[in-house]
């Protein structure tokens, strides 16, 4: 491959070379364990994480922007008519826009830990993400707040939890399963 690189660069042809290595790799990635691992993870982490990620941080701009026009407009709009308890669930709008953020940056963090198959930070920011999701789920209840947008999330986030434990699973078989030079 040395001298296949050498004679392009005398032909000035580097770039064409390089093109067409990123081509044939790009096209036997399937076939290699490690390039089906990558791929799933790409996948996994931009088709999922990313997304749910976009999602959360939607909820955080519907929190502040949607609604009546105020600030928590549409958290407020099912509101109670209890004076009482509708100023706790004003007063508690902050709090909801930090975990609500807090899931939107956890799940980023998540897709490029997994992209870095970085598995014991992967396991930090999950059980962050986790307790987050737990929080958010309990004041929503205690305030009496709509939870079925809530709901709907915590069954994706046991969705990606089990995702991620297959993806460790699959990287802990390749490194087993690899030679003691290339692992």
């Amino acid at each position: 491959m040395q001298a296949e690189f050498e004679i392009a660069v005398e032909d000035e042809r580097q770039m064409a070379f390089a093109a067409g290595c990123l081509v044939t790799a790009w096209r036997d990635m399937h076939r290699h364990g490690d390039g089906r691992l990558t791929l799933a993870s790409y996948t996994l982490g931009l088709g999922l994480f990313v997304p749910m990620a976009a999602v959360h941080l939607a909820c955080v701009i519907d929190f502040l922007f949607v609604g009546t026009g105020v600030p928590g407009g549409a958290l407020l709009a099912g509101a109670s008519a209890n004076p009482v308890l509708g100023w706790t669930q004003a007063r508690s709008i902050p709090a909801l826009i930090l975990l609500w953020s807090s899931l939107g940056v956890g799940h980023l963090c998540l897709a490029w830990l997994l992209l870095n198959r970085d598995w014991l930070r992967i396991f930090k920011v999950g059980a962050a993400v986790g307790a987050a999701t737990v929080t958010l789920l309990l004041l929503m209840a205690v305030l009496l707040l709509d939870t079925t947008v809530l709901i709907s999330h915590v069954a994706m986030l046991a969705i990606e939890f089990i995702a991620l434990a297959a993806a460790a699973r699959w990287h802990a078989r390749l490194i087993s399963n690899a030679s003691p030079g290339t692992a």
